[in-house]
């Protein structure tokens, strides 16, 4: 027996038993009957309880107890809840705080969820109009550029005050005049925990053309300027999503370093039609390339609304993207070359004539469906390159192992790939259909990415 037990034993004195004190001479040895182990049958007493009547039944039954009410949201611990919180957007955080007016205390209680920036009239005159207000750590911040328009002063006639929009104060004032602008309303926010910021204007055309080099520049440079001012108060840090317009100047690269924290990088690209050579392999190519290297984000979204035709590949390196998603012309030529990559999603243009494809040299007879694995991303590039991918456009490719070599792995995909054509609607044999649809050579990429390919 432990020796924990013995003591335990000793001091309740379990096993002791008093008994009168006698001396040997005076114990006497008394007989004692032995009795039978056999069972006697025992007559029936005439005292014999009779059964409980039906009423004391009822009475002595158990009583159900009430059913339990199932987990919810509700019932789990305030730490566990505040968990949960950090791994939604703030827009899924907007409409959980719509549900009860528990939610509502704990999120929008506590924070300034979304506010548009240049704030809009009814925000400042709401501000007029309290006497006191509380500066709330804002979550996300949204600059659309919106063309609705309104009026500063609406109780002034229009000869002395002209309606106008958040588009027209951007691109009508000078640099100096959007940083004032930027400056004197941001002082009345908390960025210190701001988690997401959306910079893409709402429409990227004006009367049905796409925007001119002037509107974008006007909207880079304010852009740029609210950028600066948040990171001249640290809060880039606290980024999680952020969402850009950009053209071939890509500013952003200036401030990648200063988000360690993003979980989605999403960028549209609206370049200027017609770039020069000089501009397009050493200016928007390197800074496309040196951004998409930089970024920490698992999630990479990247929109072309338009760009340069030119047949030049774009090498993506990253070794932290884990979904791409990329929705561009087939001409956009990417090569992905990320170790952690497991999904690539593409997005083309399809229209109910047969002129979707418009990949380089494809024949006029052969545009109704796009080429999965060439078409804006060329899935050649992902042997070696991207070890961990898992699915491509929609083709469950993670069973094919890398290691083997290029011919064995080629084959593999284009069974592959060539039953998902199939099964879009294809009508070719394997062969016709690898001869103008498929790769034969394993593509060559250059050594040398980003600004790597001017200076070496």
């Amino acid at each position: 027996m432990p020796r924990h037990i013995d003591l335990v034993e000793e001091d309740w004195g379990i096993d002791e038993v008093p008994t009168p004190g006698k001396s040997p001479r005076q114990q006497v040895t008394t007989p004692v009957l032995r009795r039978s182990s056999r069972k006697r049958s025992m007559p029936p007493s005439m005292f014999t309880s009779p059964p409980p009547s039906a009423k004391k039944s009822r009475k002595d039954a158990k009583v159900p107890s009430p059913p339990v009410a199932p987990p919810t949201l509700l019932t789990l611990p305030h730490c566990a809840i505040s968990r949960l919180l950090l791994c939604l957007d703030v827009d899924s955080l907007e409409r959980l705080s719509a549900t009860c007016t528990y939610f509502d205390m704990m999120i929008a209680g506590k924070f300034l969820l979304t506010i548009s920036f240049p704030f809009p009239v009814g925000f400042i005159k709401e501000v007029m109009d309290d006497e006191s207000f509380e500066k709330k750590p804002l979550l996300k911040l949204s600059c659309k550029k919106t063309r609705d328009e309104f009026k500063t002063l609406p109780d002034i006639t229009e000869d002395y005050s002209e309606p106008s929009s958040l588009h027209k104060l951007i691109i009508g004032n000078s640099p100096e005049m959007m940083d004032y602008l930027v400056f004197s309303q941001m002082s009345l926010l908390s960025l210190y925990k701001l988690r997401e910021l959306d910079l893409v204007p709402e429409s990227v055309k004006q009367e049905g053309r796409l925007l001119g080099q002037r509107i974008m520049d006007s909207y880079s440079n304010f852009d740029c300027s609210l950028l600066r001012h948040i990171s001249r108060l640290g809060s880039l840090k606290c980024l999680t999503r952020l969402d850009m317009l950009v053209d071939q100047n890509l500013y952003l690269e200036q401030f990648m370093a200063e988000l360690p924290n993003l979980l989605e990088l999403g960028l549209t690209i609206l370049t200027r039609p017609g770039l020069s050579k000089h501009v397009y392999l050493h200016e928007y190519i390197p800074r496309l390339e040196a951004v998409v290297t930089a970024s920490k984000a698992p999630v990479l979204r990247v929109t072309v609304v338009a760009e340069t035709r030119r047949q030049v590949n774009k090498i993506f390196k990253n070794s932290h993207v884990e979904k791409l998603v990329l929705t561009g012309p087939c001409t956009f030529n990417m090569f992905p070359v990320m170790q952690r990559l497991k999904e690539v999603v593409v997005n083309l243009e399809t229209s109910f004539l047969d002129n979707n494809c418009t990949y380089w040299k494809s024949r006029i007879d052969d545009r109704g469906l796009h080429r999965a694995g060439l078409c804006c991303v060329n899935i050649g590039a992902v042997y070696e390159n991207c070890p961990n991918l898992e699915r491509f456009m929609g083709v469950e490719v993670g069973m094919v192992s890398h290691k083997q070599t290029f011919n064995k792995w080629n084959t593999r995909m284009k069974k592959r790939f060539y039953d998902d054509y199939l099964q879009q609607g294809g009508s070719k044999e394997m062969k016709a259909w690898a001869k103008t649809r498929w790769f034969s050579r394993r593509p060559v990429l250059p050594m040398n990415v980003g600004y790597d390919r001017v200076f070496n």
